[in-house]
């Protein structure tokens, strides 16, 4: 009968959960009892029964407690928590297999220190916190600076480090490089000010992503025909980026705004553009594909074209 009323000990014996099991179920509100006989005994419905399966096939699948109980309030639907339980799952699962690329390179000979190094690496740290990394970075180079919230977020969805399910030797070593790079105080600093003299207040980002996007594909064609940032072809390119940069950051474009941007080109930190050369080989790409290499052309072209007579 539906309304039948069982013991905890027969509903035990039943679903052969034992009966502290199912008080502690009872305990956490997962399998509330309809009463008690008169000597205190827990009783419940017929479809207490039903219930418990859903609970037991739940913790099978890896929910938590809390997890279950918020799909019995009803705070959170049962597809809504088993997609979250795939998601811990295949990120698991991705850690692993990372785990398994780098006990495969160890393995190709007699294990190094650098191999110990990789496995280490990737041992340690989660898709998650590798994530966190990155972000912690842009966090800190903006401390202080009135960087627009949306470009910070997608030079940061750029950057994230995402390993293939099989990562390389290279690109291991590669995440290796660019976790020390984002974490070197005396890096932070420079990114830092760079930042702070950017954007200033007279700083137009909507202007300064058009001159850039015109620069790299004006960049593009040329190294895609062949032509050195040294030729004299590329010194249109050069005035036409000095101009548009000038105006995007609200400033006359004279002699002495050339000038700084020469010694820009000069005094760049290395490690800014080997960060991009980094994010290229964990995307699976060449160091230098992609915008980093139009950027490697056009400092070249500002250091020949703007250097003092």
């Amino acid at each position: 009968m539906v309304n039948e009323r069982i013991t905890i000990g027969a509903l035990a014996r039943r679903s052969g959960v034992p009966v502290k099991t199912l008080r502690f179920y009872s305990d956490e509100g997962l399998l509330p009892p309809v009463g008690r006989t008169r000597s205190g005994y827990r009783v419940y419905a017929e479809d207490a029964v039903v219930r418990l399966d859903l609970i037991r096939t739940l913790r099978e699948a890896g929910l938590g407690i809390a997890a279950i109980k918020a799909i019995f309030a009803r705070d959170m639907t049962l597809a809504e928590a088993l997609r979250l339980r795939l998601s811990a799952i295949e990120t698991h699962i991705a850690s692993l297999q990372h785990i398994a690329a780098a006990l495969r390179a160890a393995l190709r000979s007699e294990p190094d220190p650098a191999d110990i190094r990789r496995l280490c690496t990737v041992t340690r740290l989660t898709t998650e916190e590798r994530k966190a990394v990155i972000e912690r970075f842009y966090e800190r180079v903006s401390e202080g600076v009135p960087i627009d919230d949306t470009w910070k977020r997608q030079m940061m969805q750029a950057s994230v480090p995402t390993l293939p399910e099989v990562p390389t030797p290279e690109q291991l070593d590669a995440w290796i490089e660019l976790a020390e790079i984002v974490q070197d105080e005396d890096f932070i600093k420079k990114m830092r000010d760079a930042a702070a003299e950017t954007w200033n207040s007279g700083f137009d980002l909507a202007a300064h992503q058009r001159v850039s996007q015109e620069a790299n594909a004006a960049a593009r064609e040329l190294i895609d025909r062949g032509v050195a940032p040294t030729d004299a072809a590329a010194r249109p390119v050069v005035d036409r980026m000095a101009a548009g940069l000038a105006a995007a950051m609200s400033k006359p474009d004279t002699p002495a705004w050339r000038a700084t941007l020469h010694e820009k080109s000069q005094g760049h930190d290395p490690r800014a553009s080997r960060y991009w050369e980094l994010v290229a080989i964990l995307k699976g790409q060449p160091p230098q594909s992609g915008p980093n290499e139009e950027w490697h052309w056009l400092n070249a072209a500002v250091a020949h074209h703007l250097a003092p007579a």
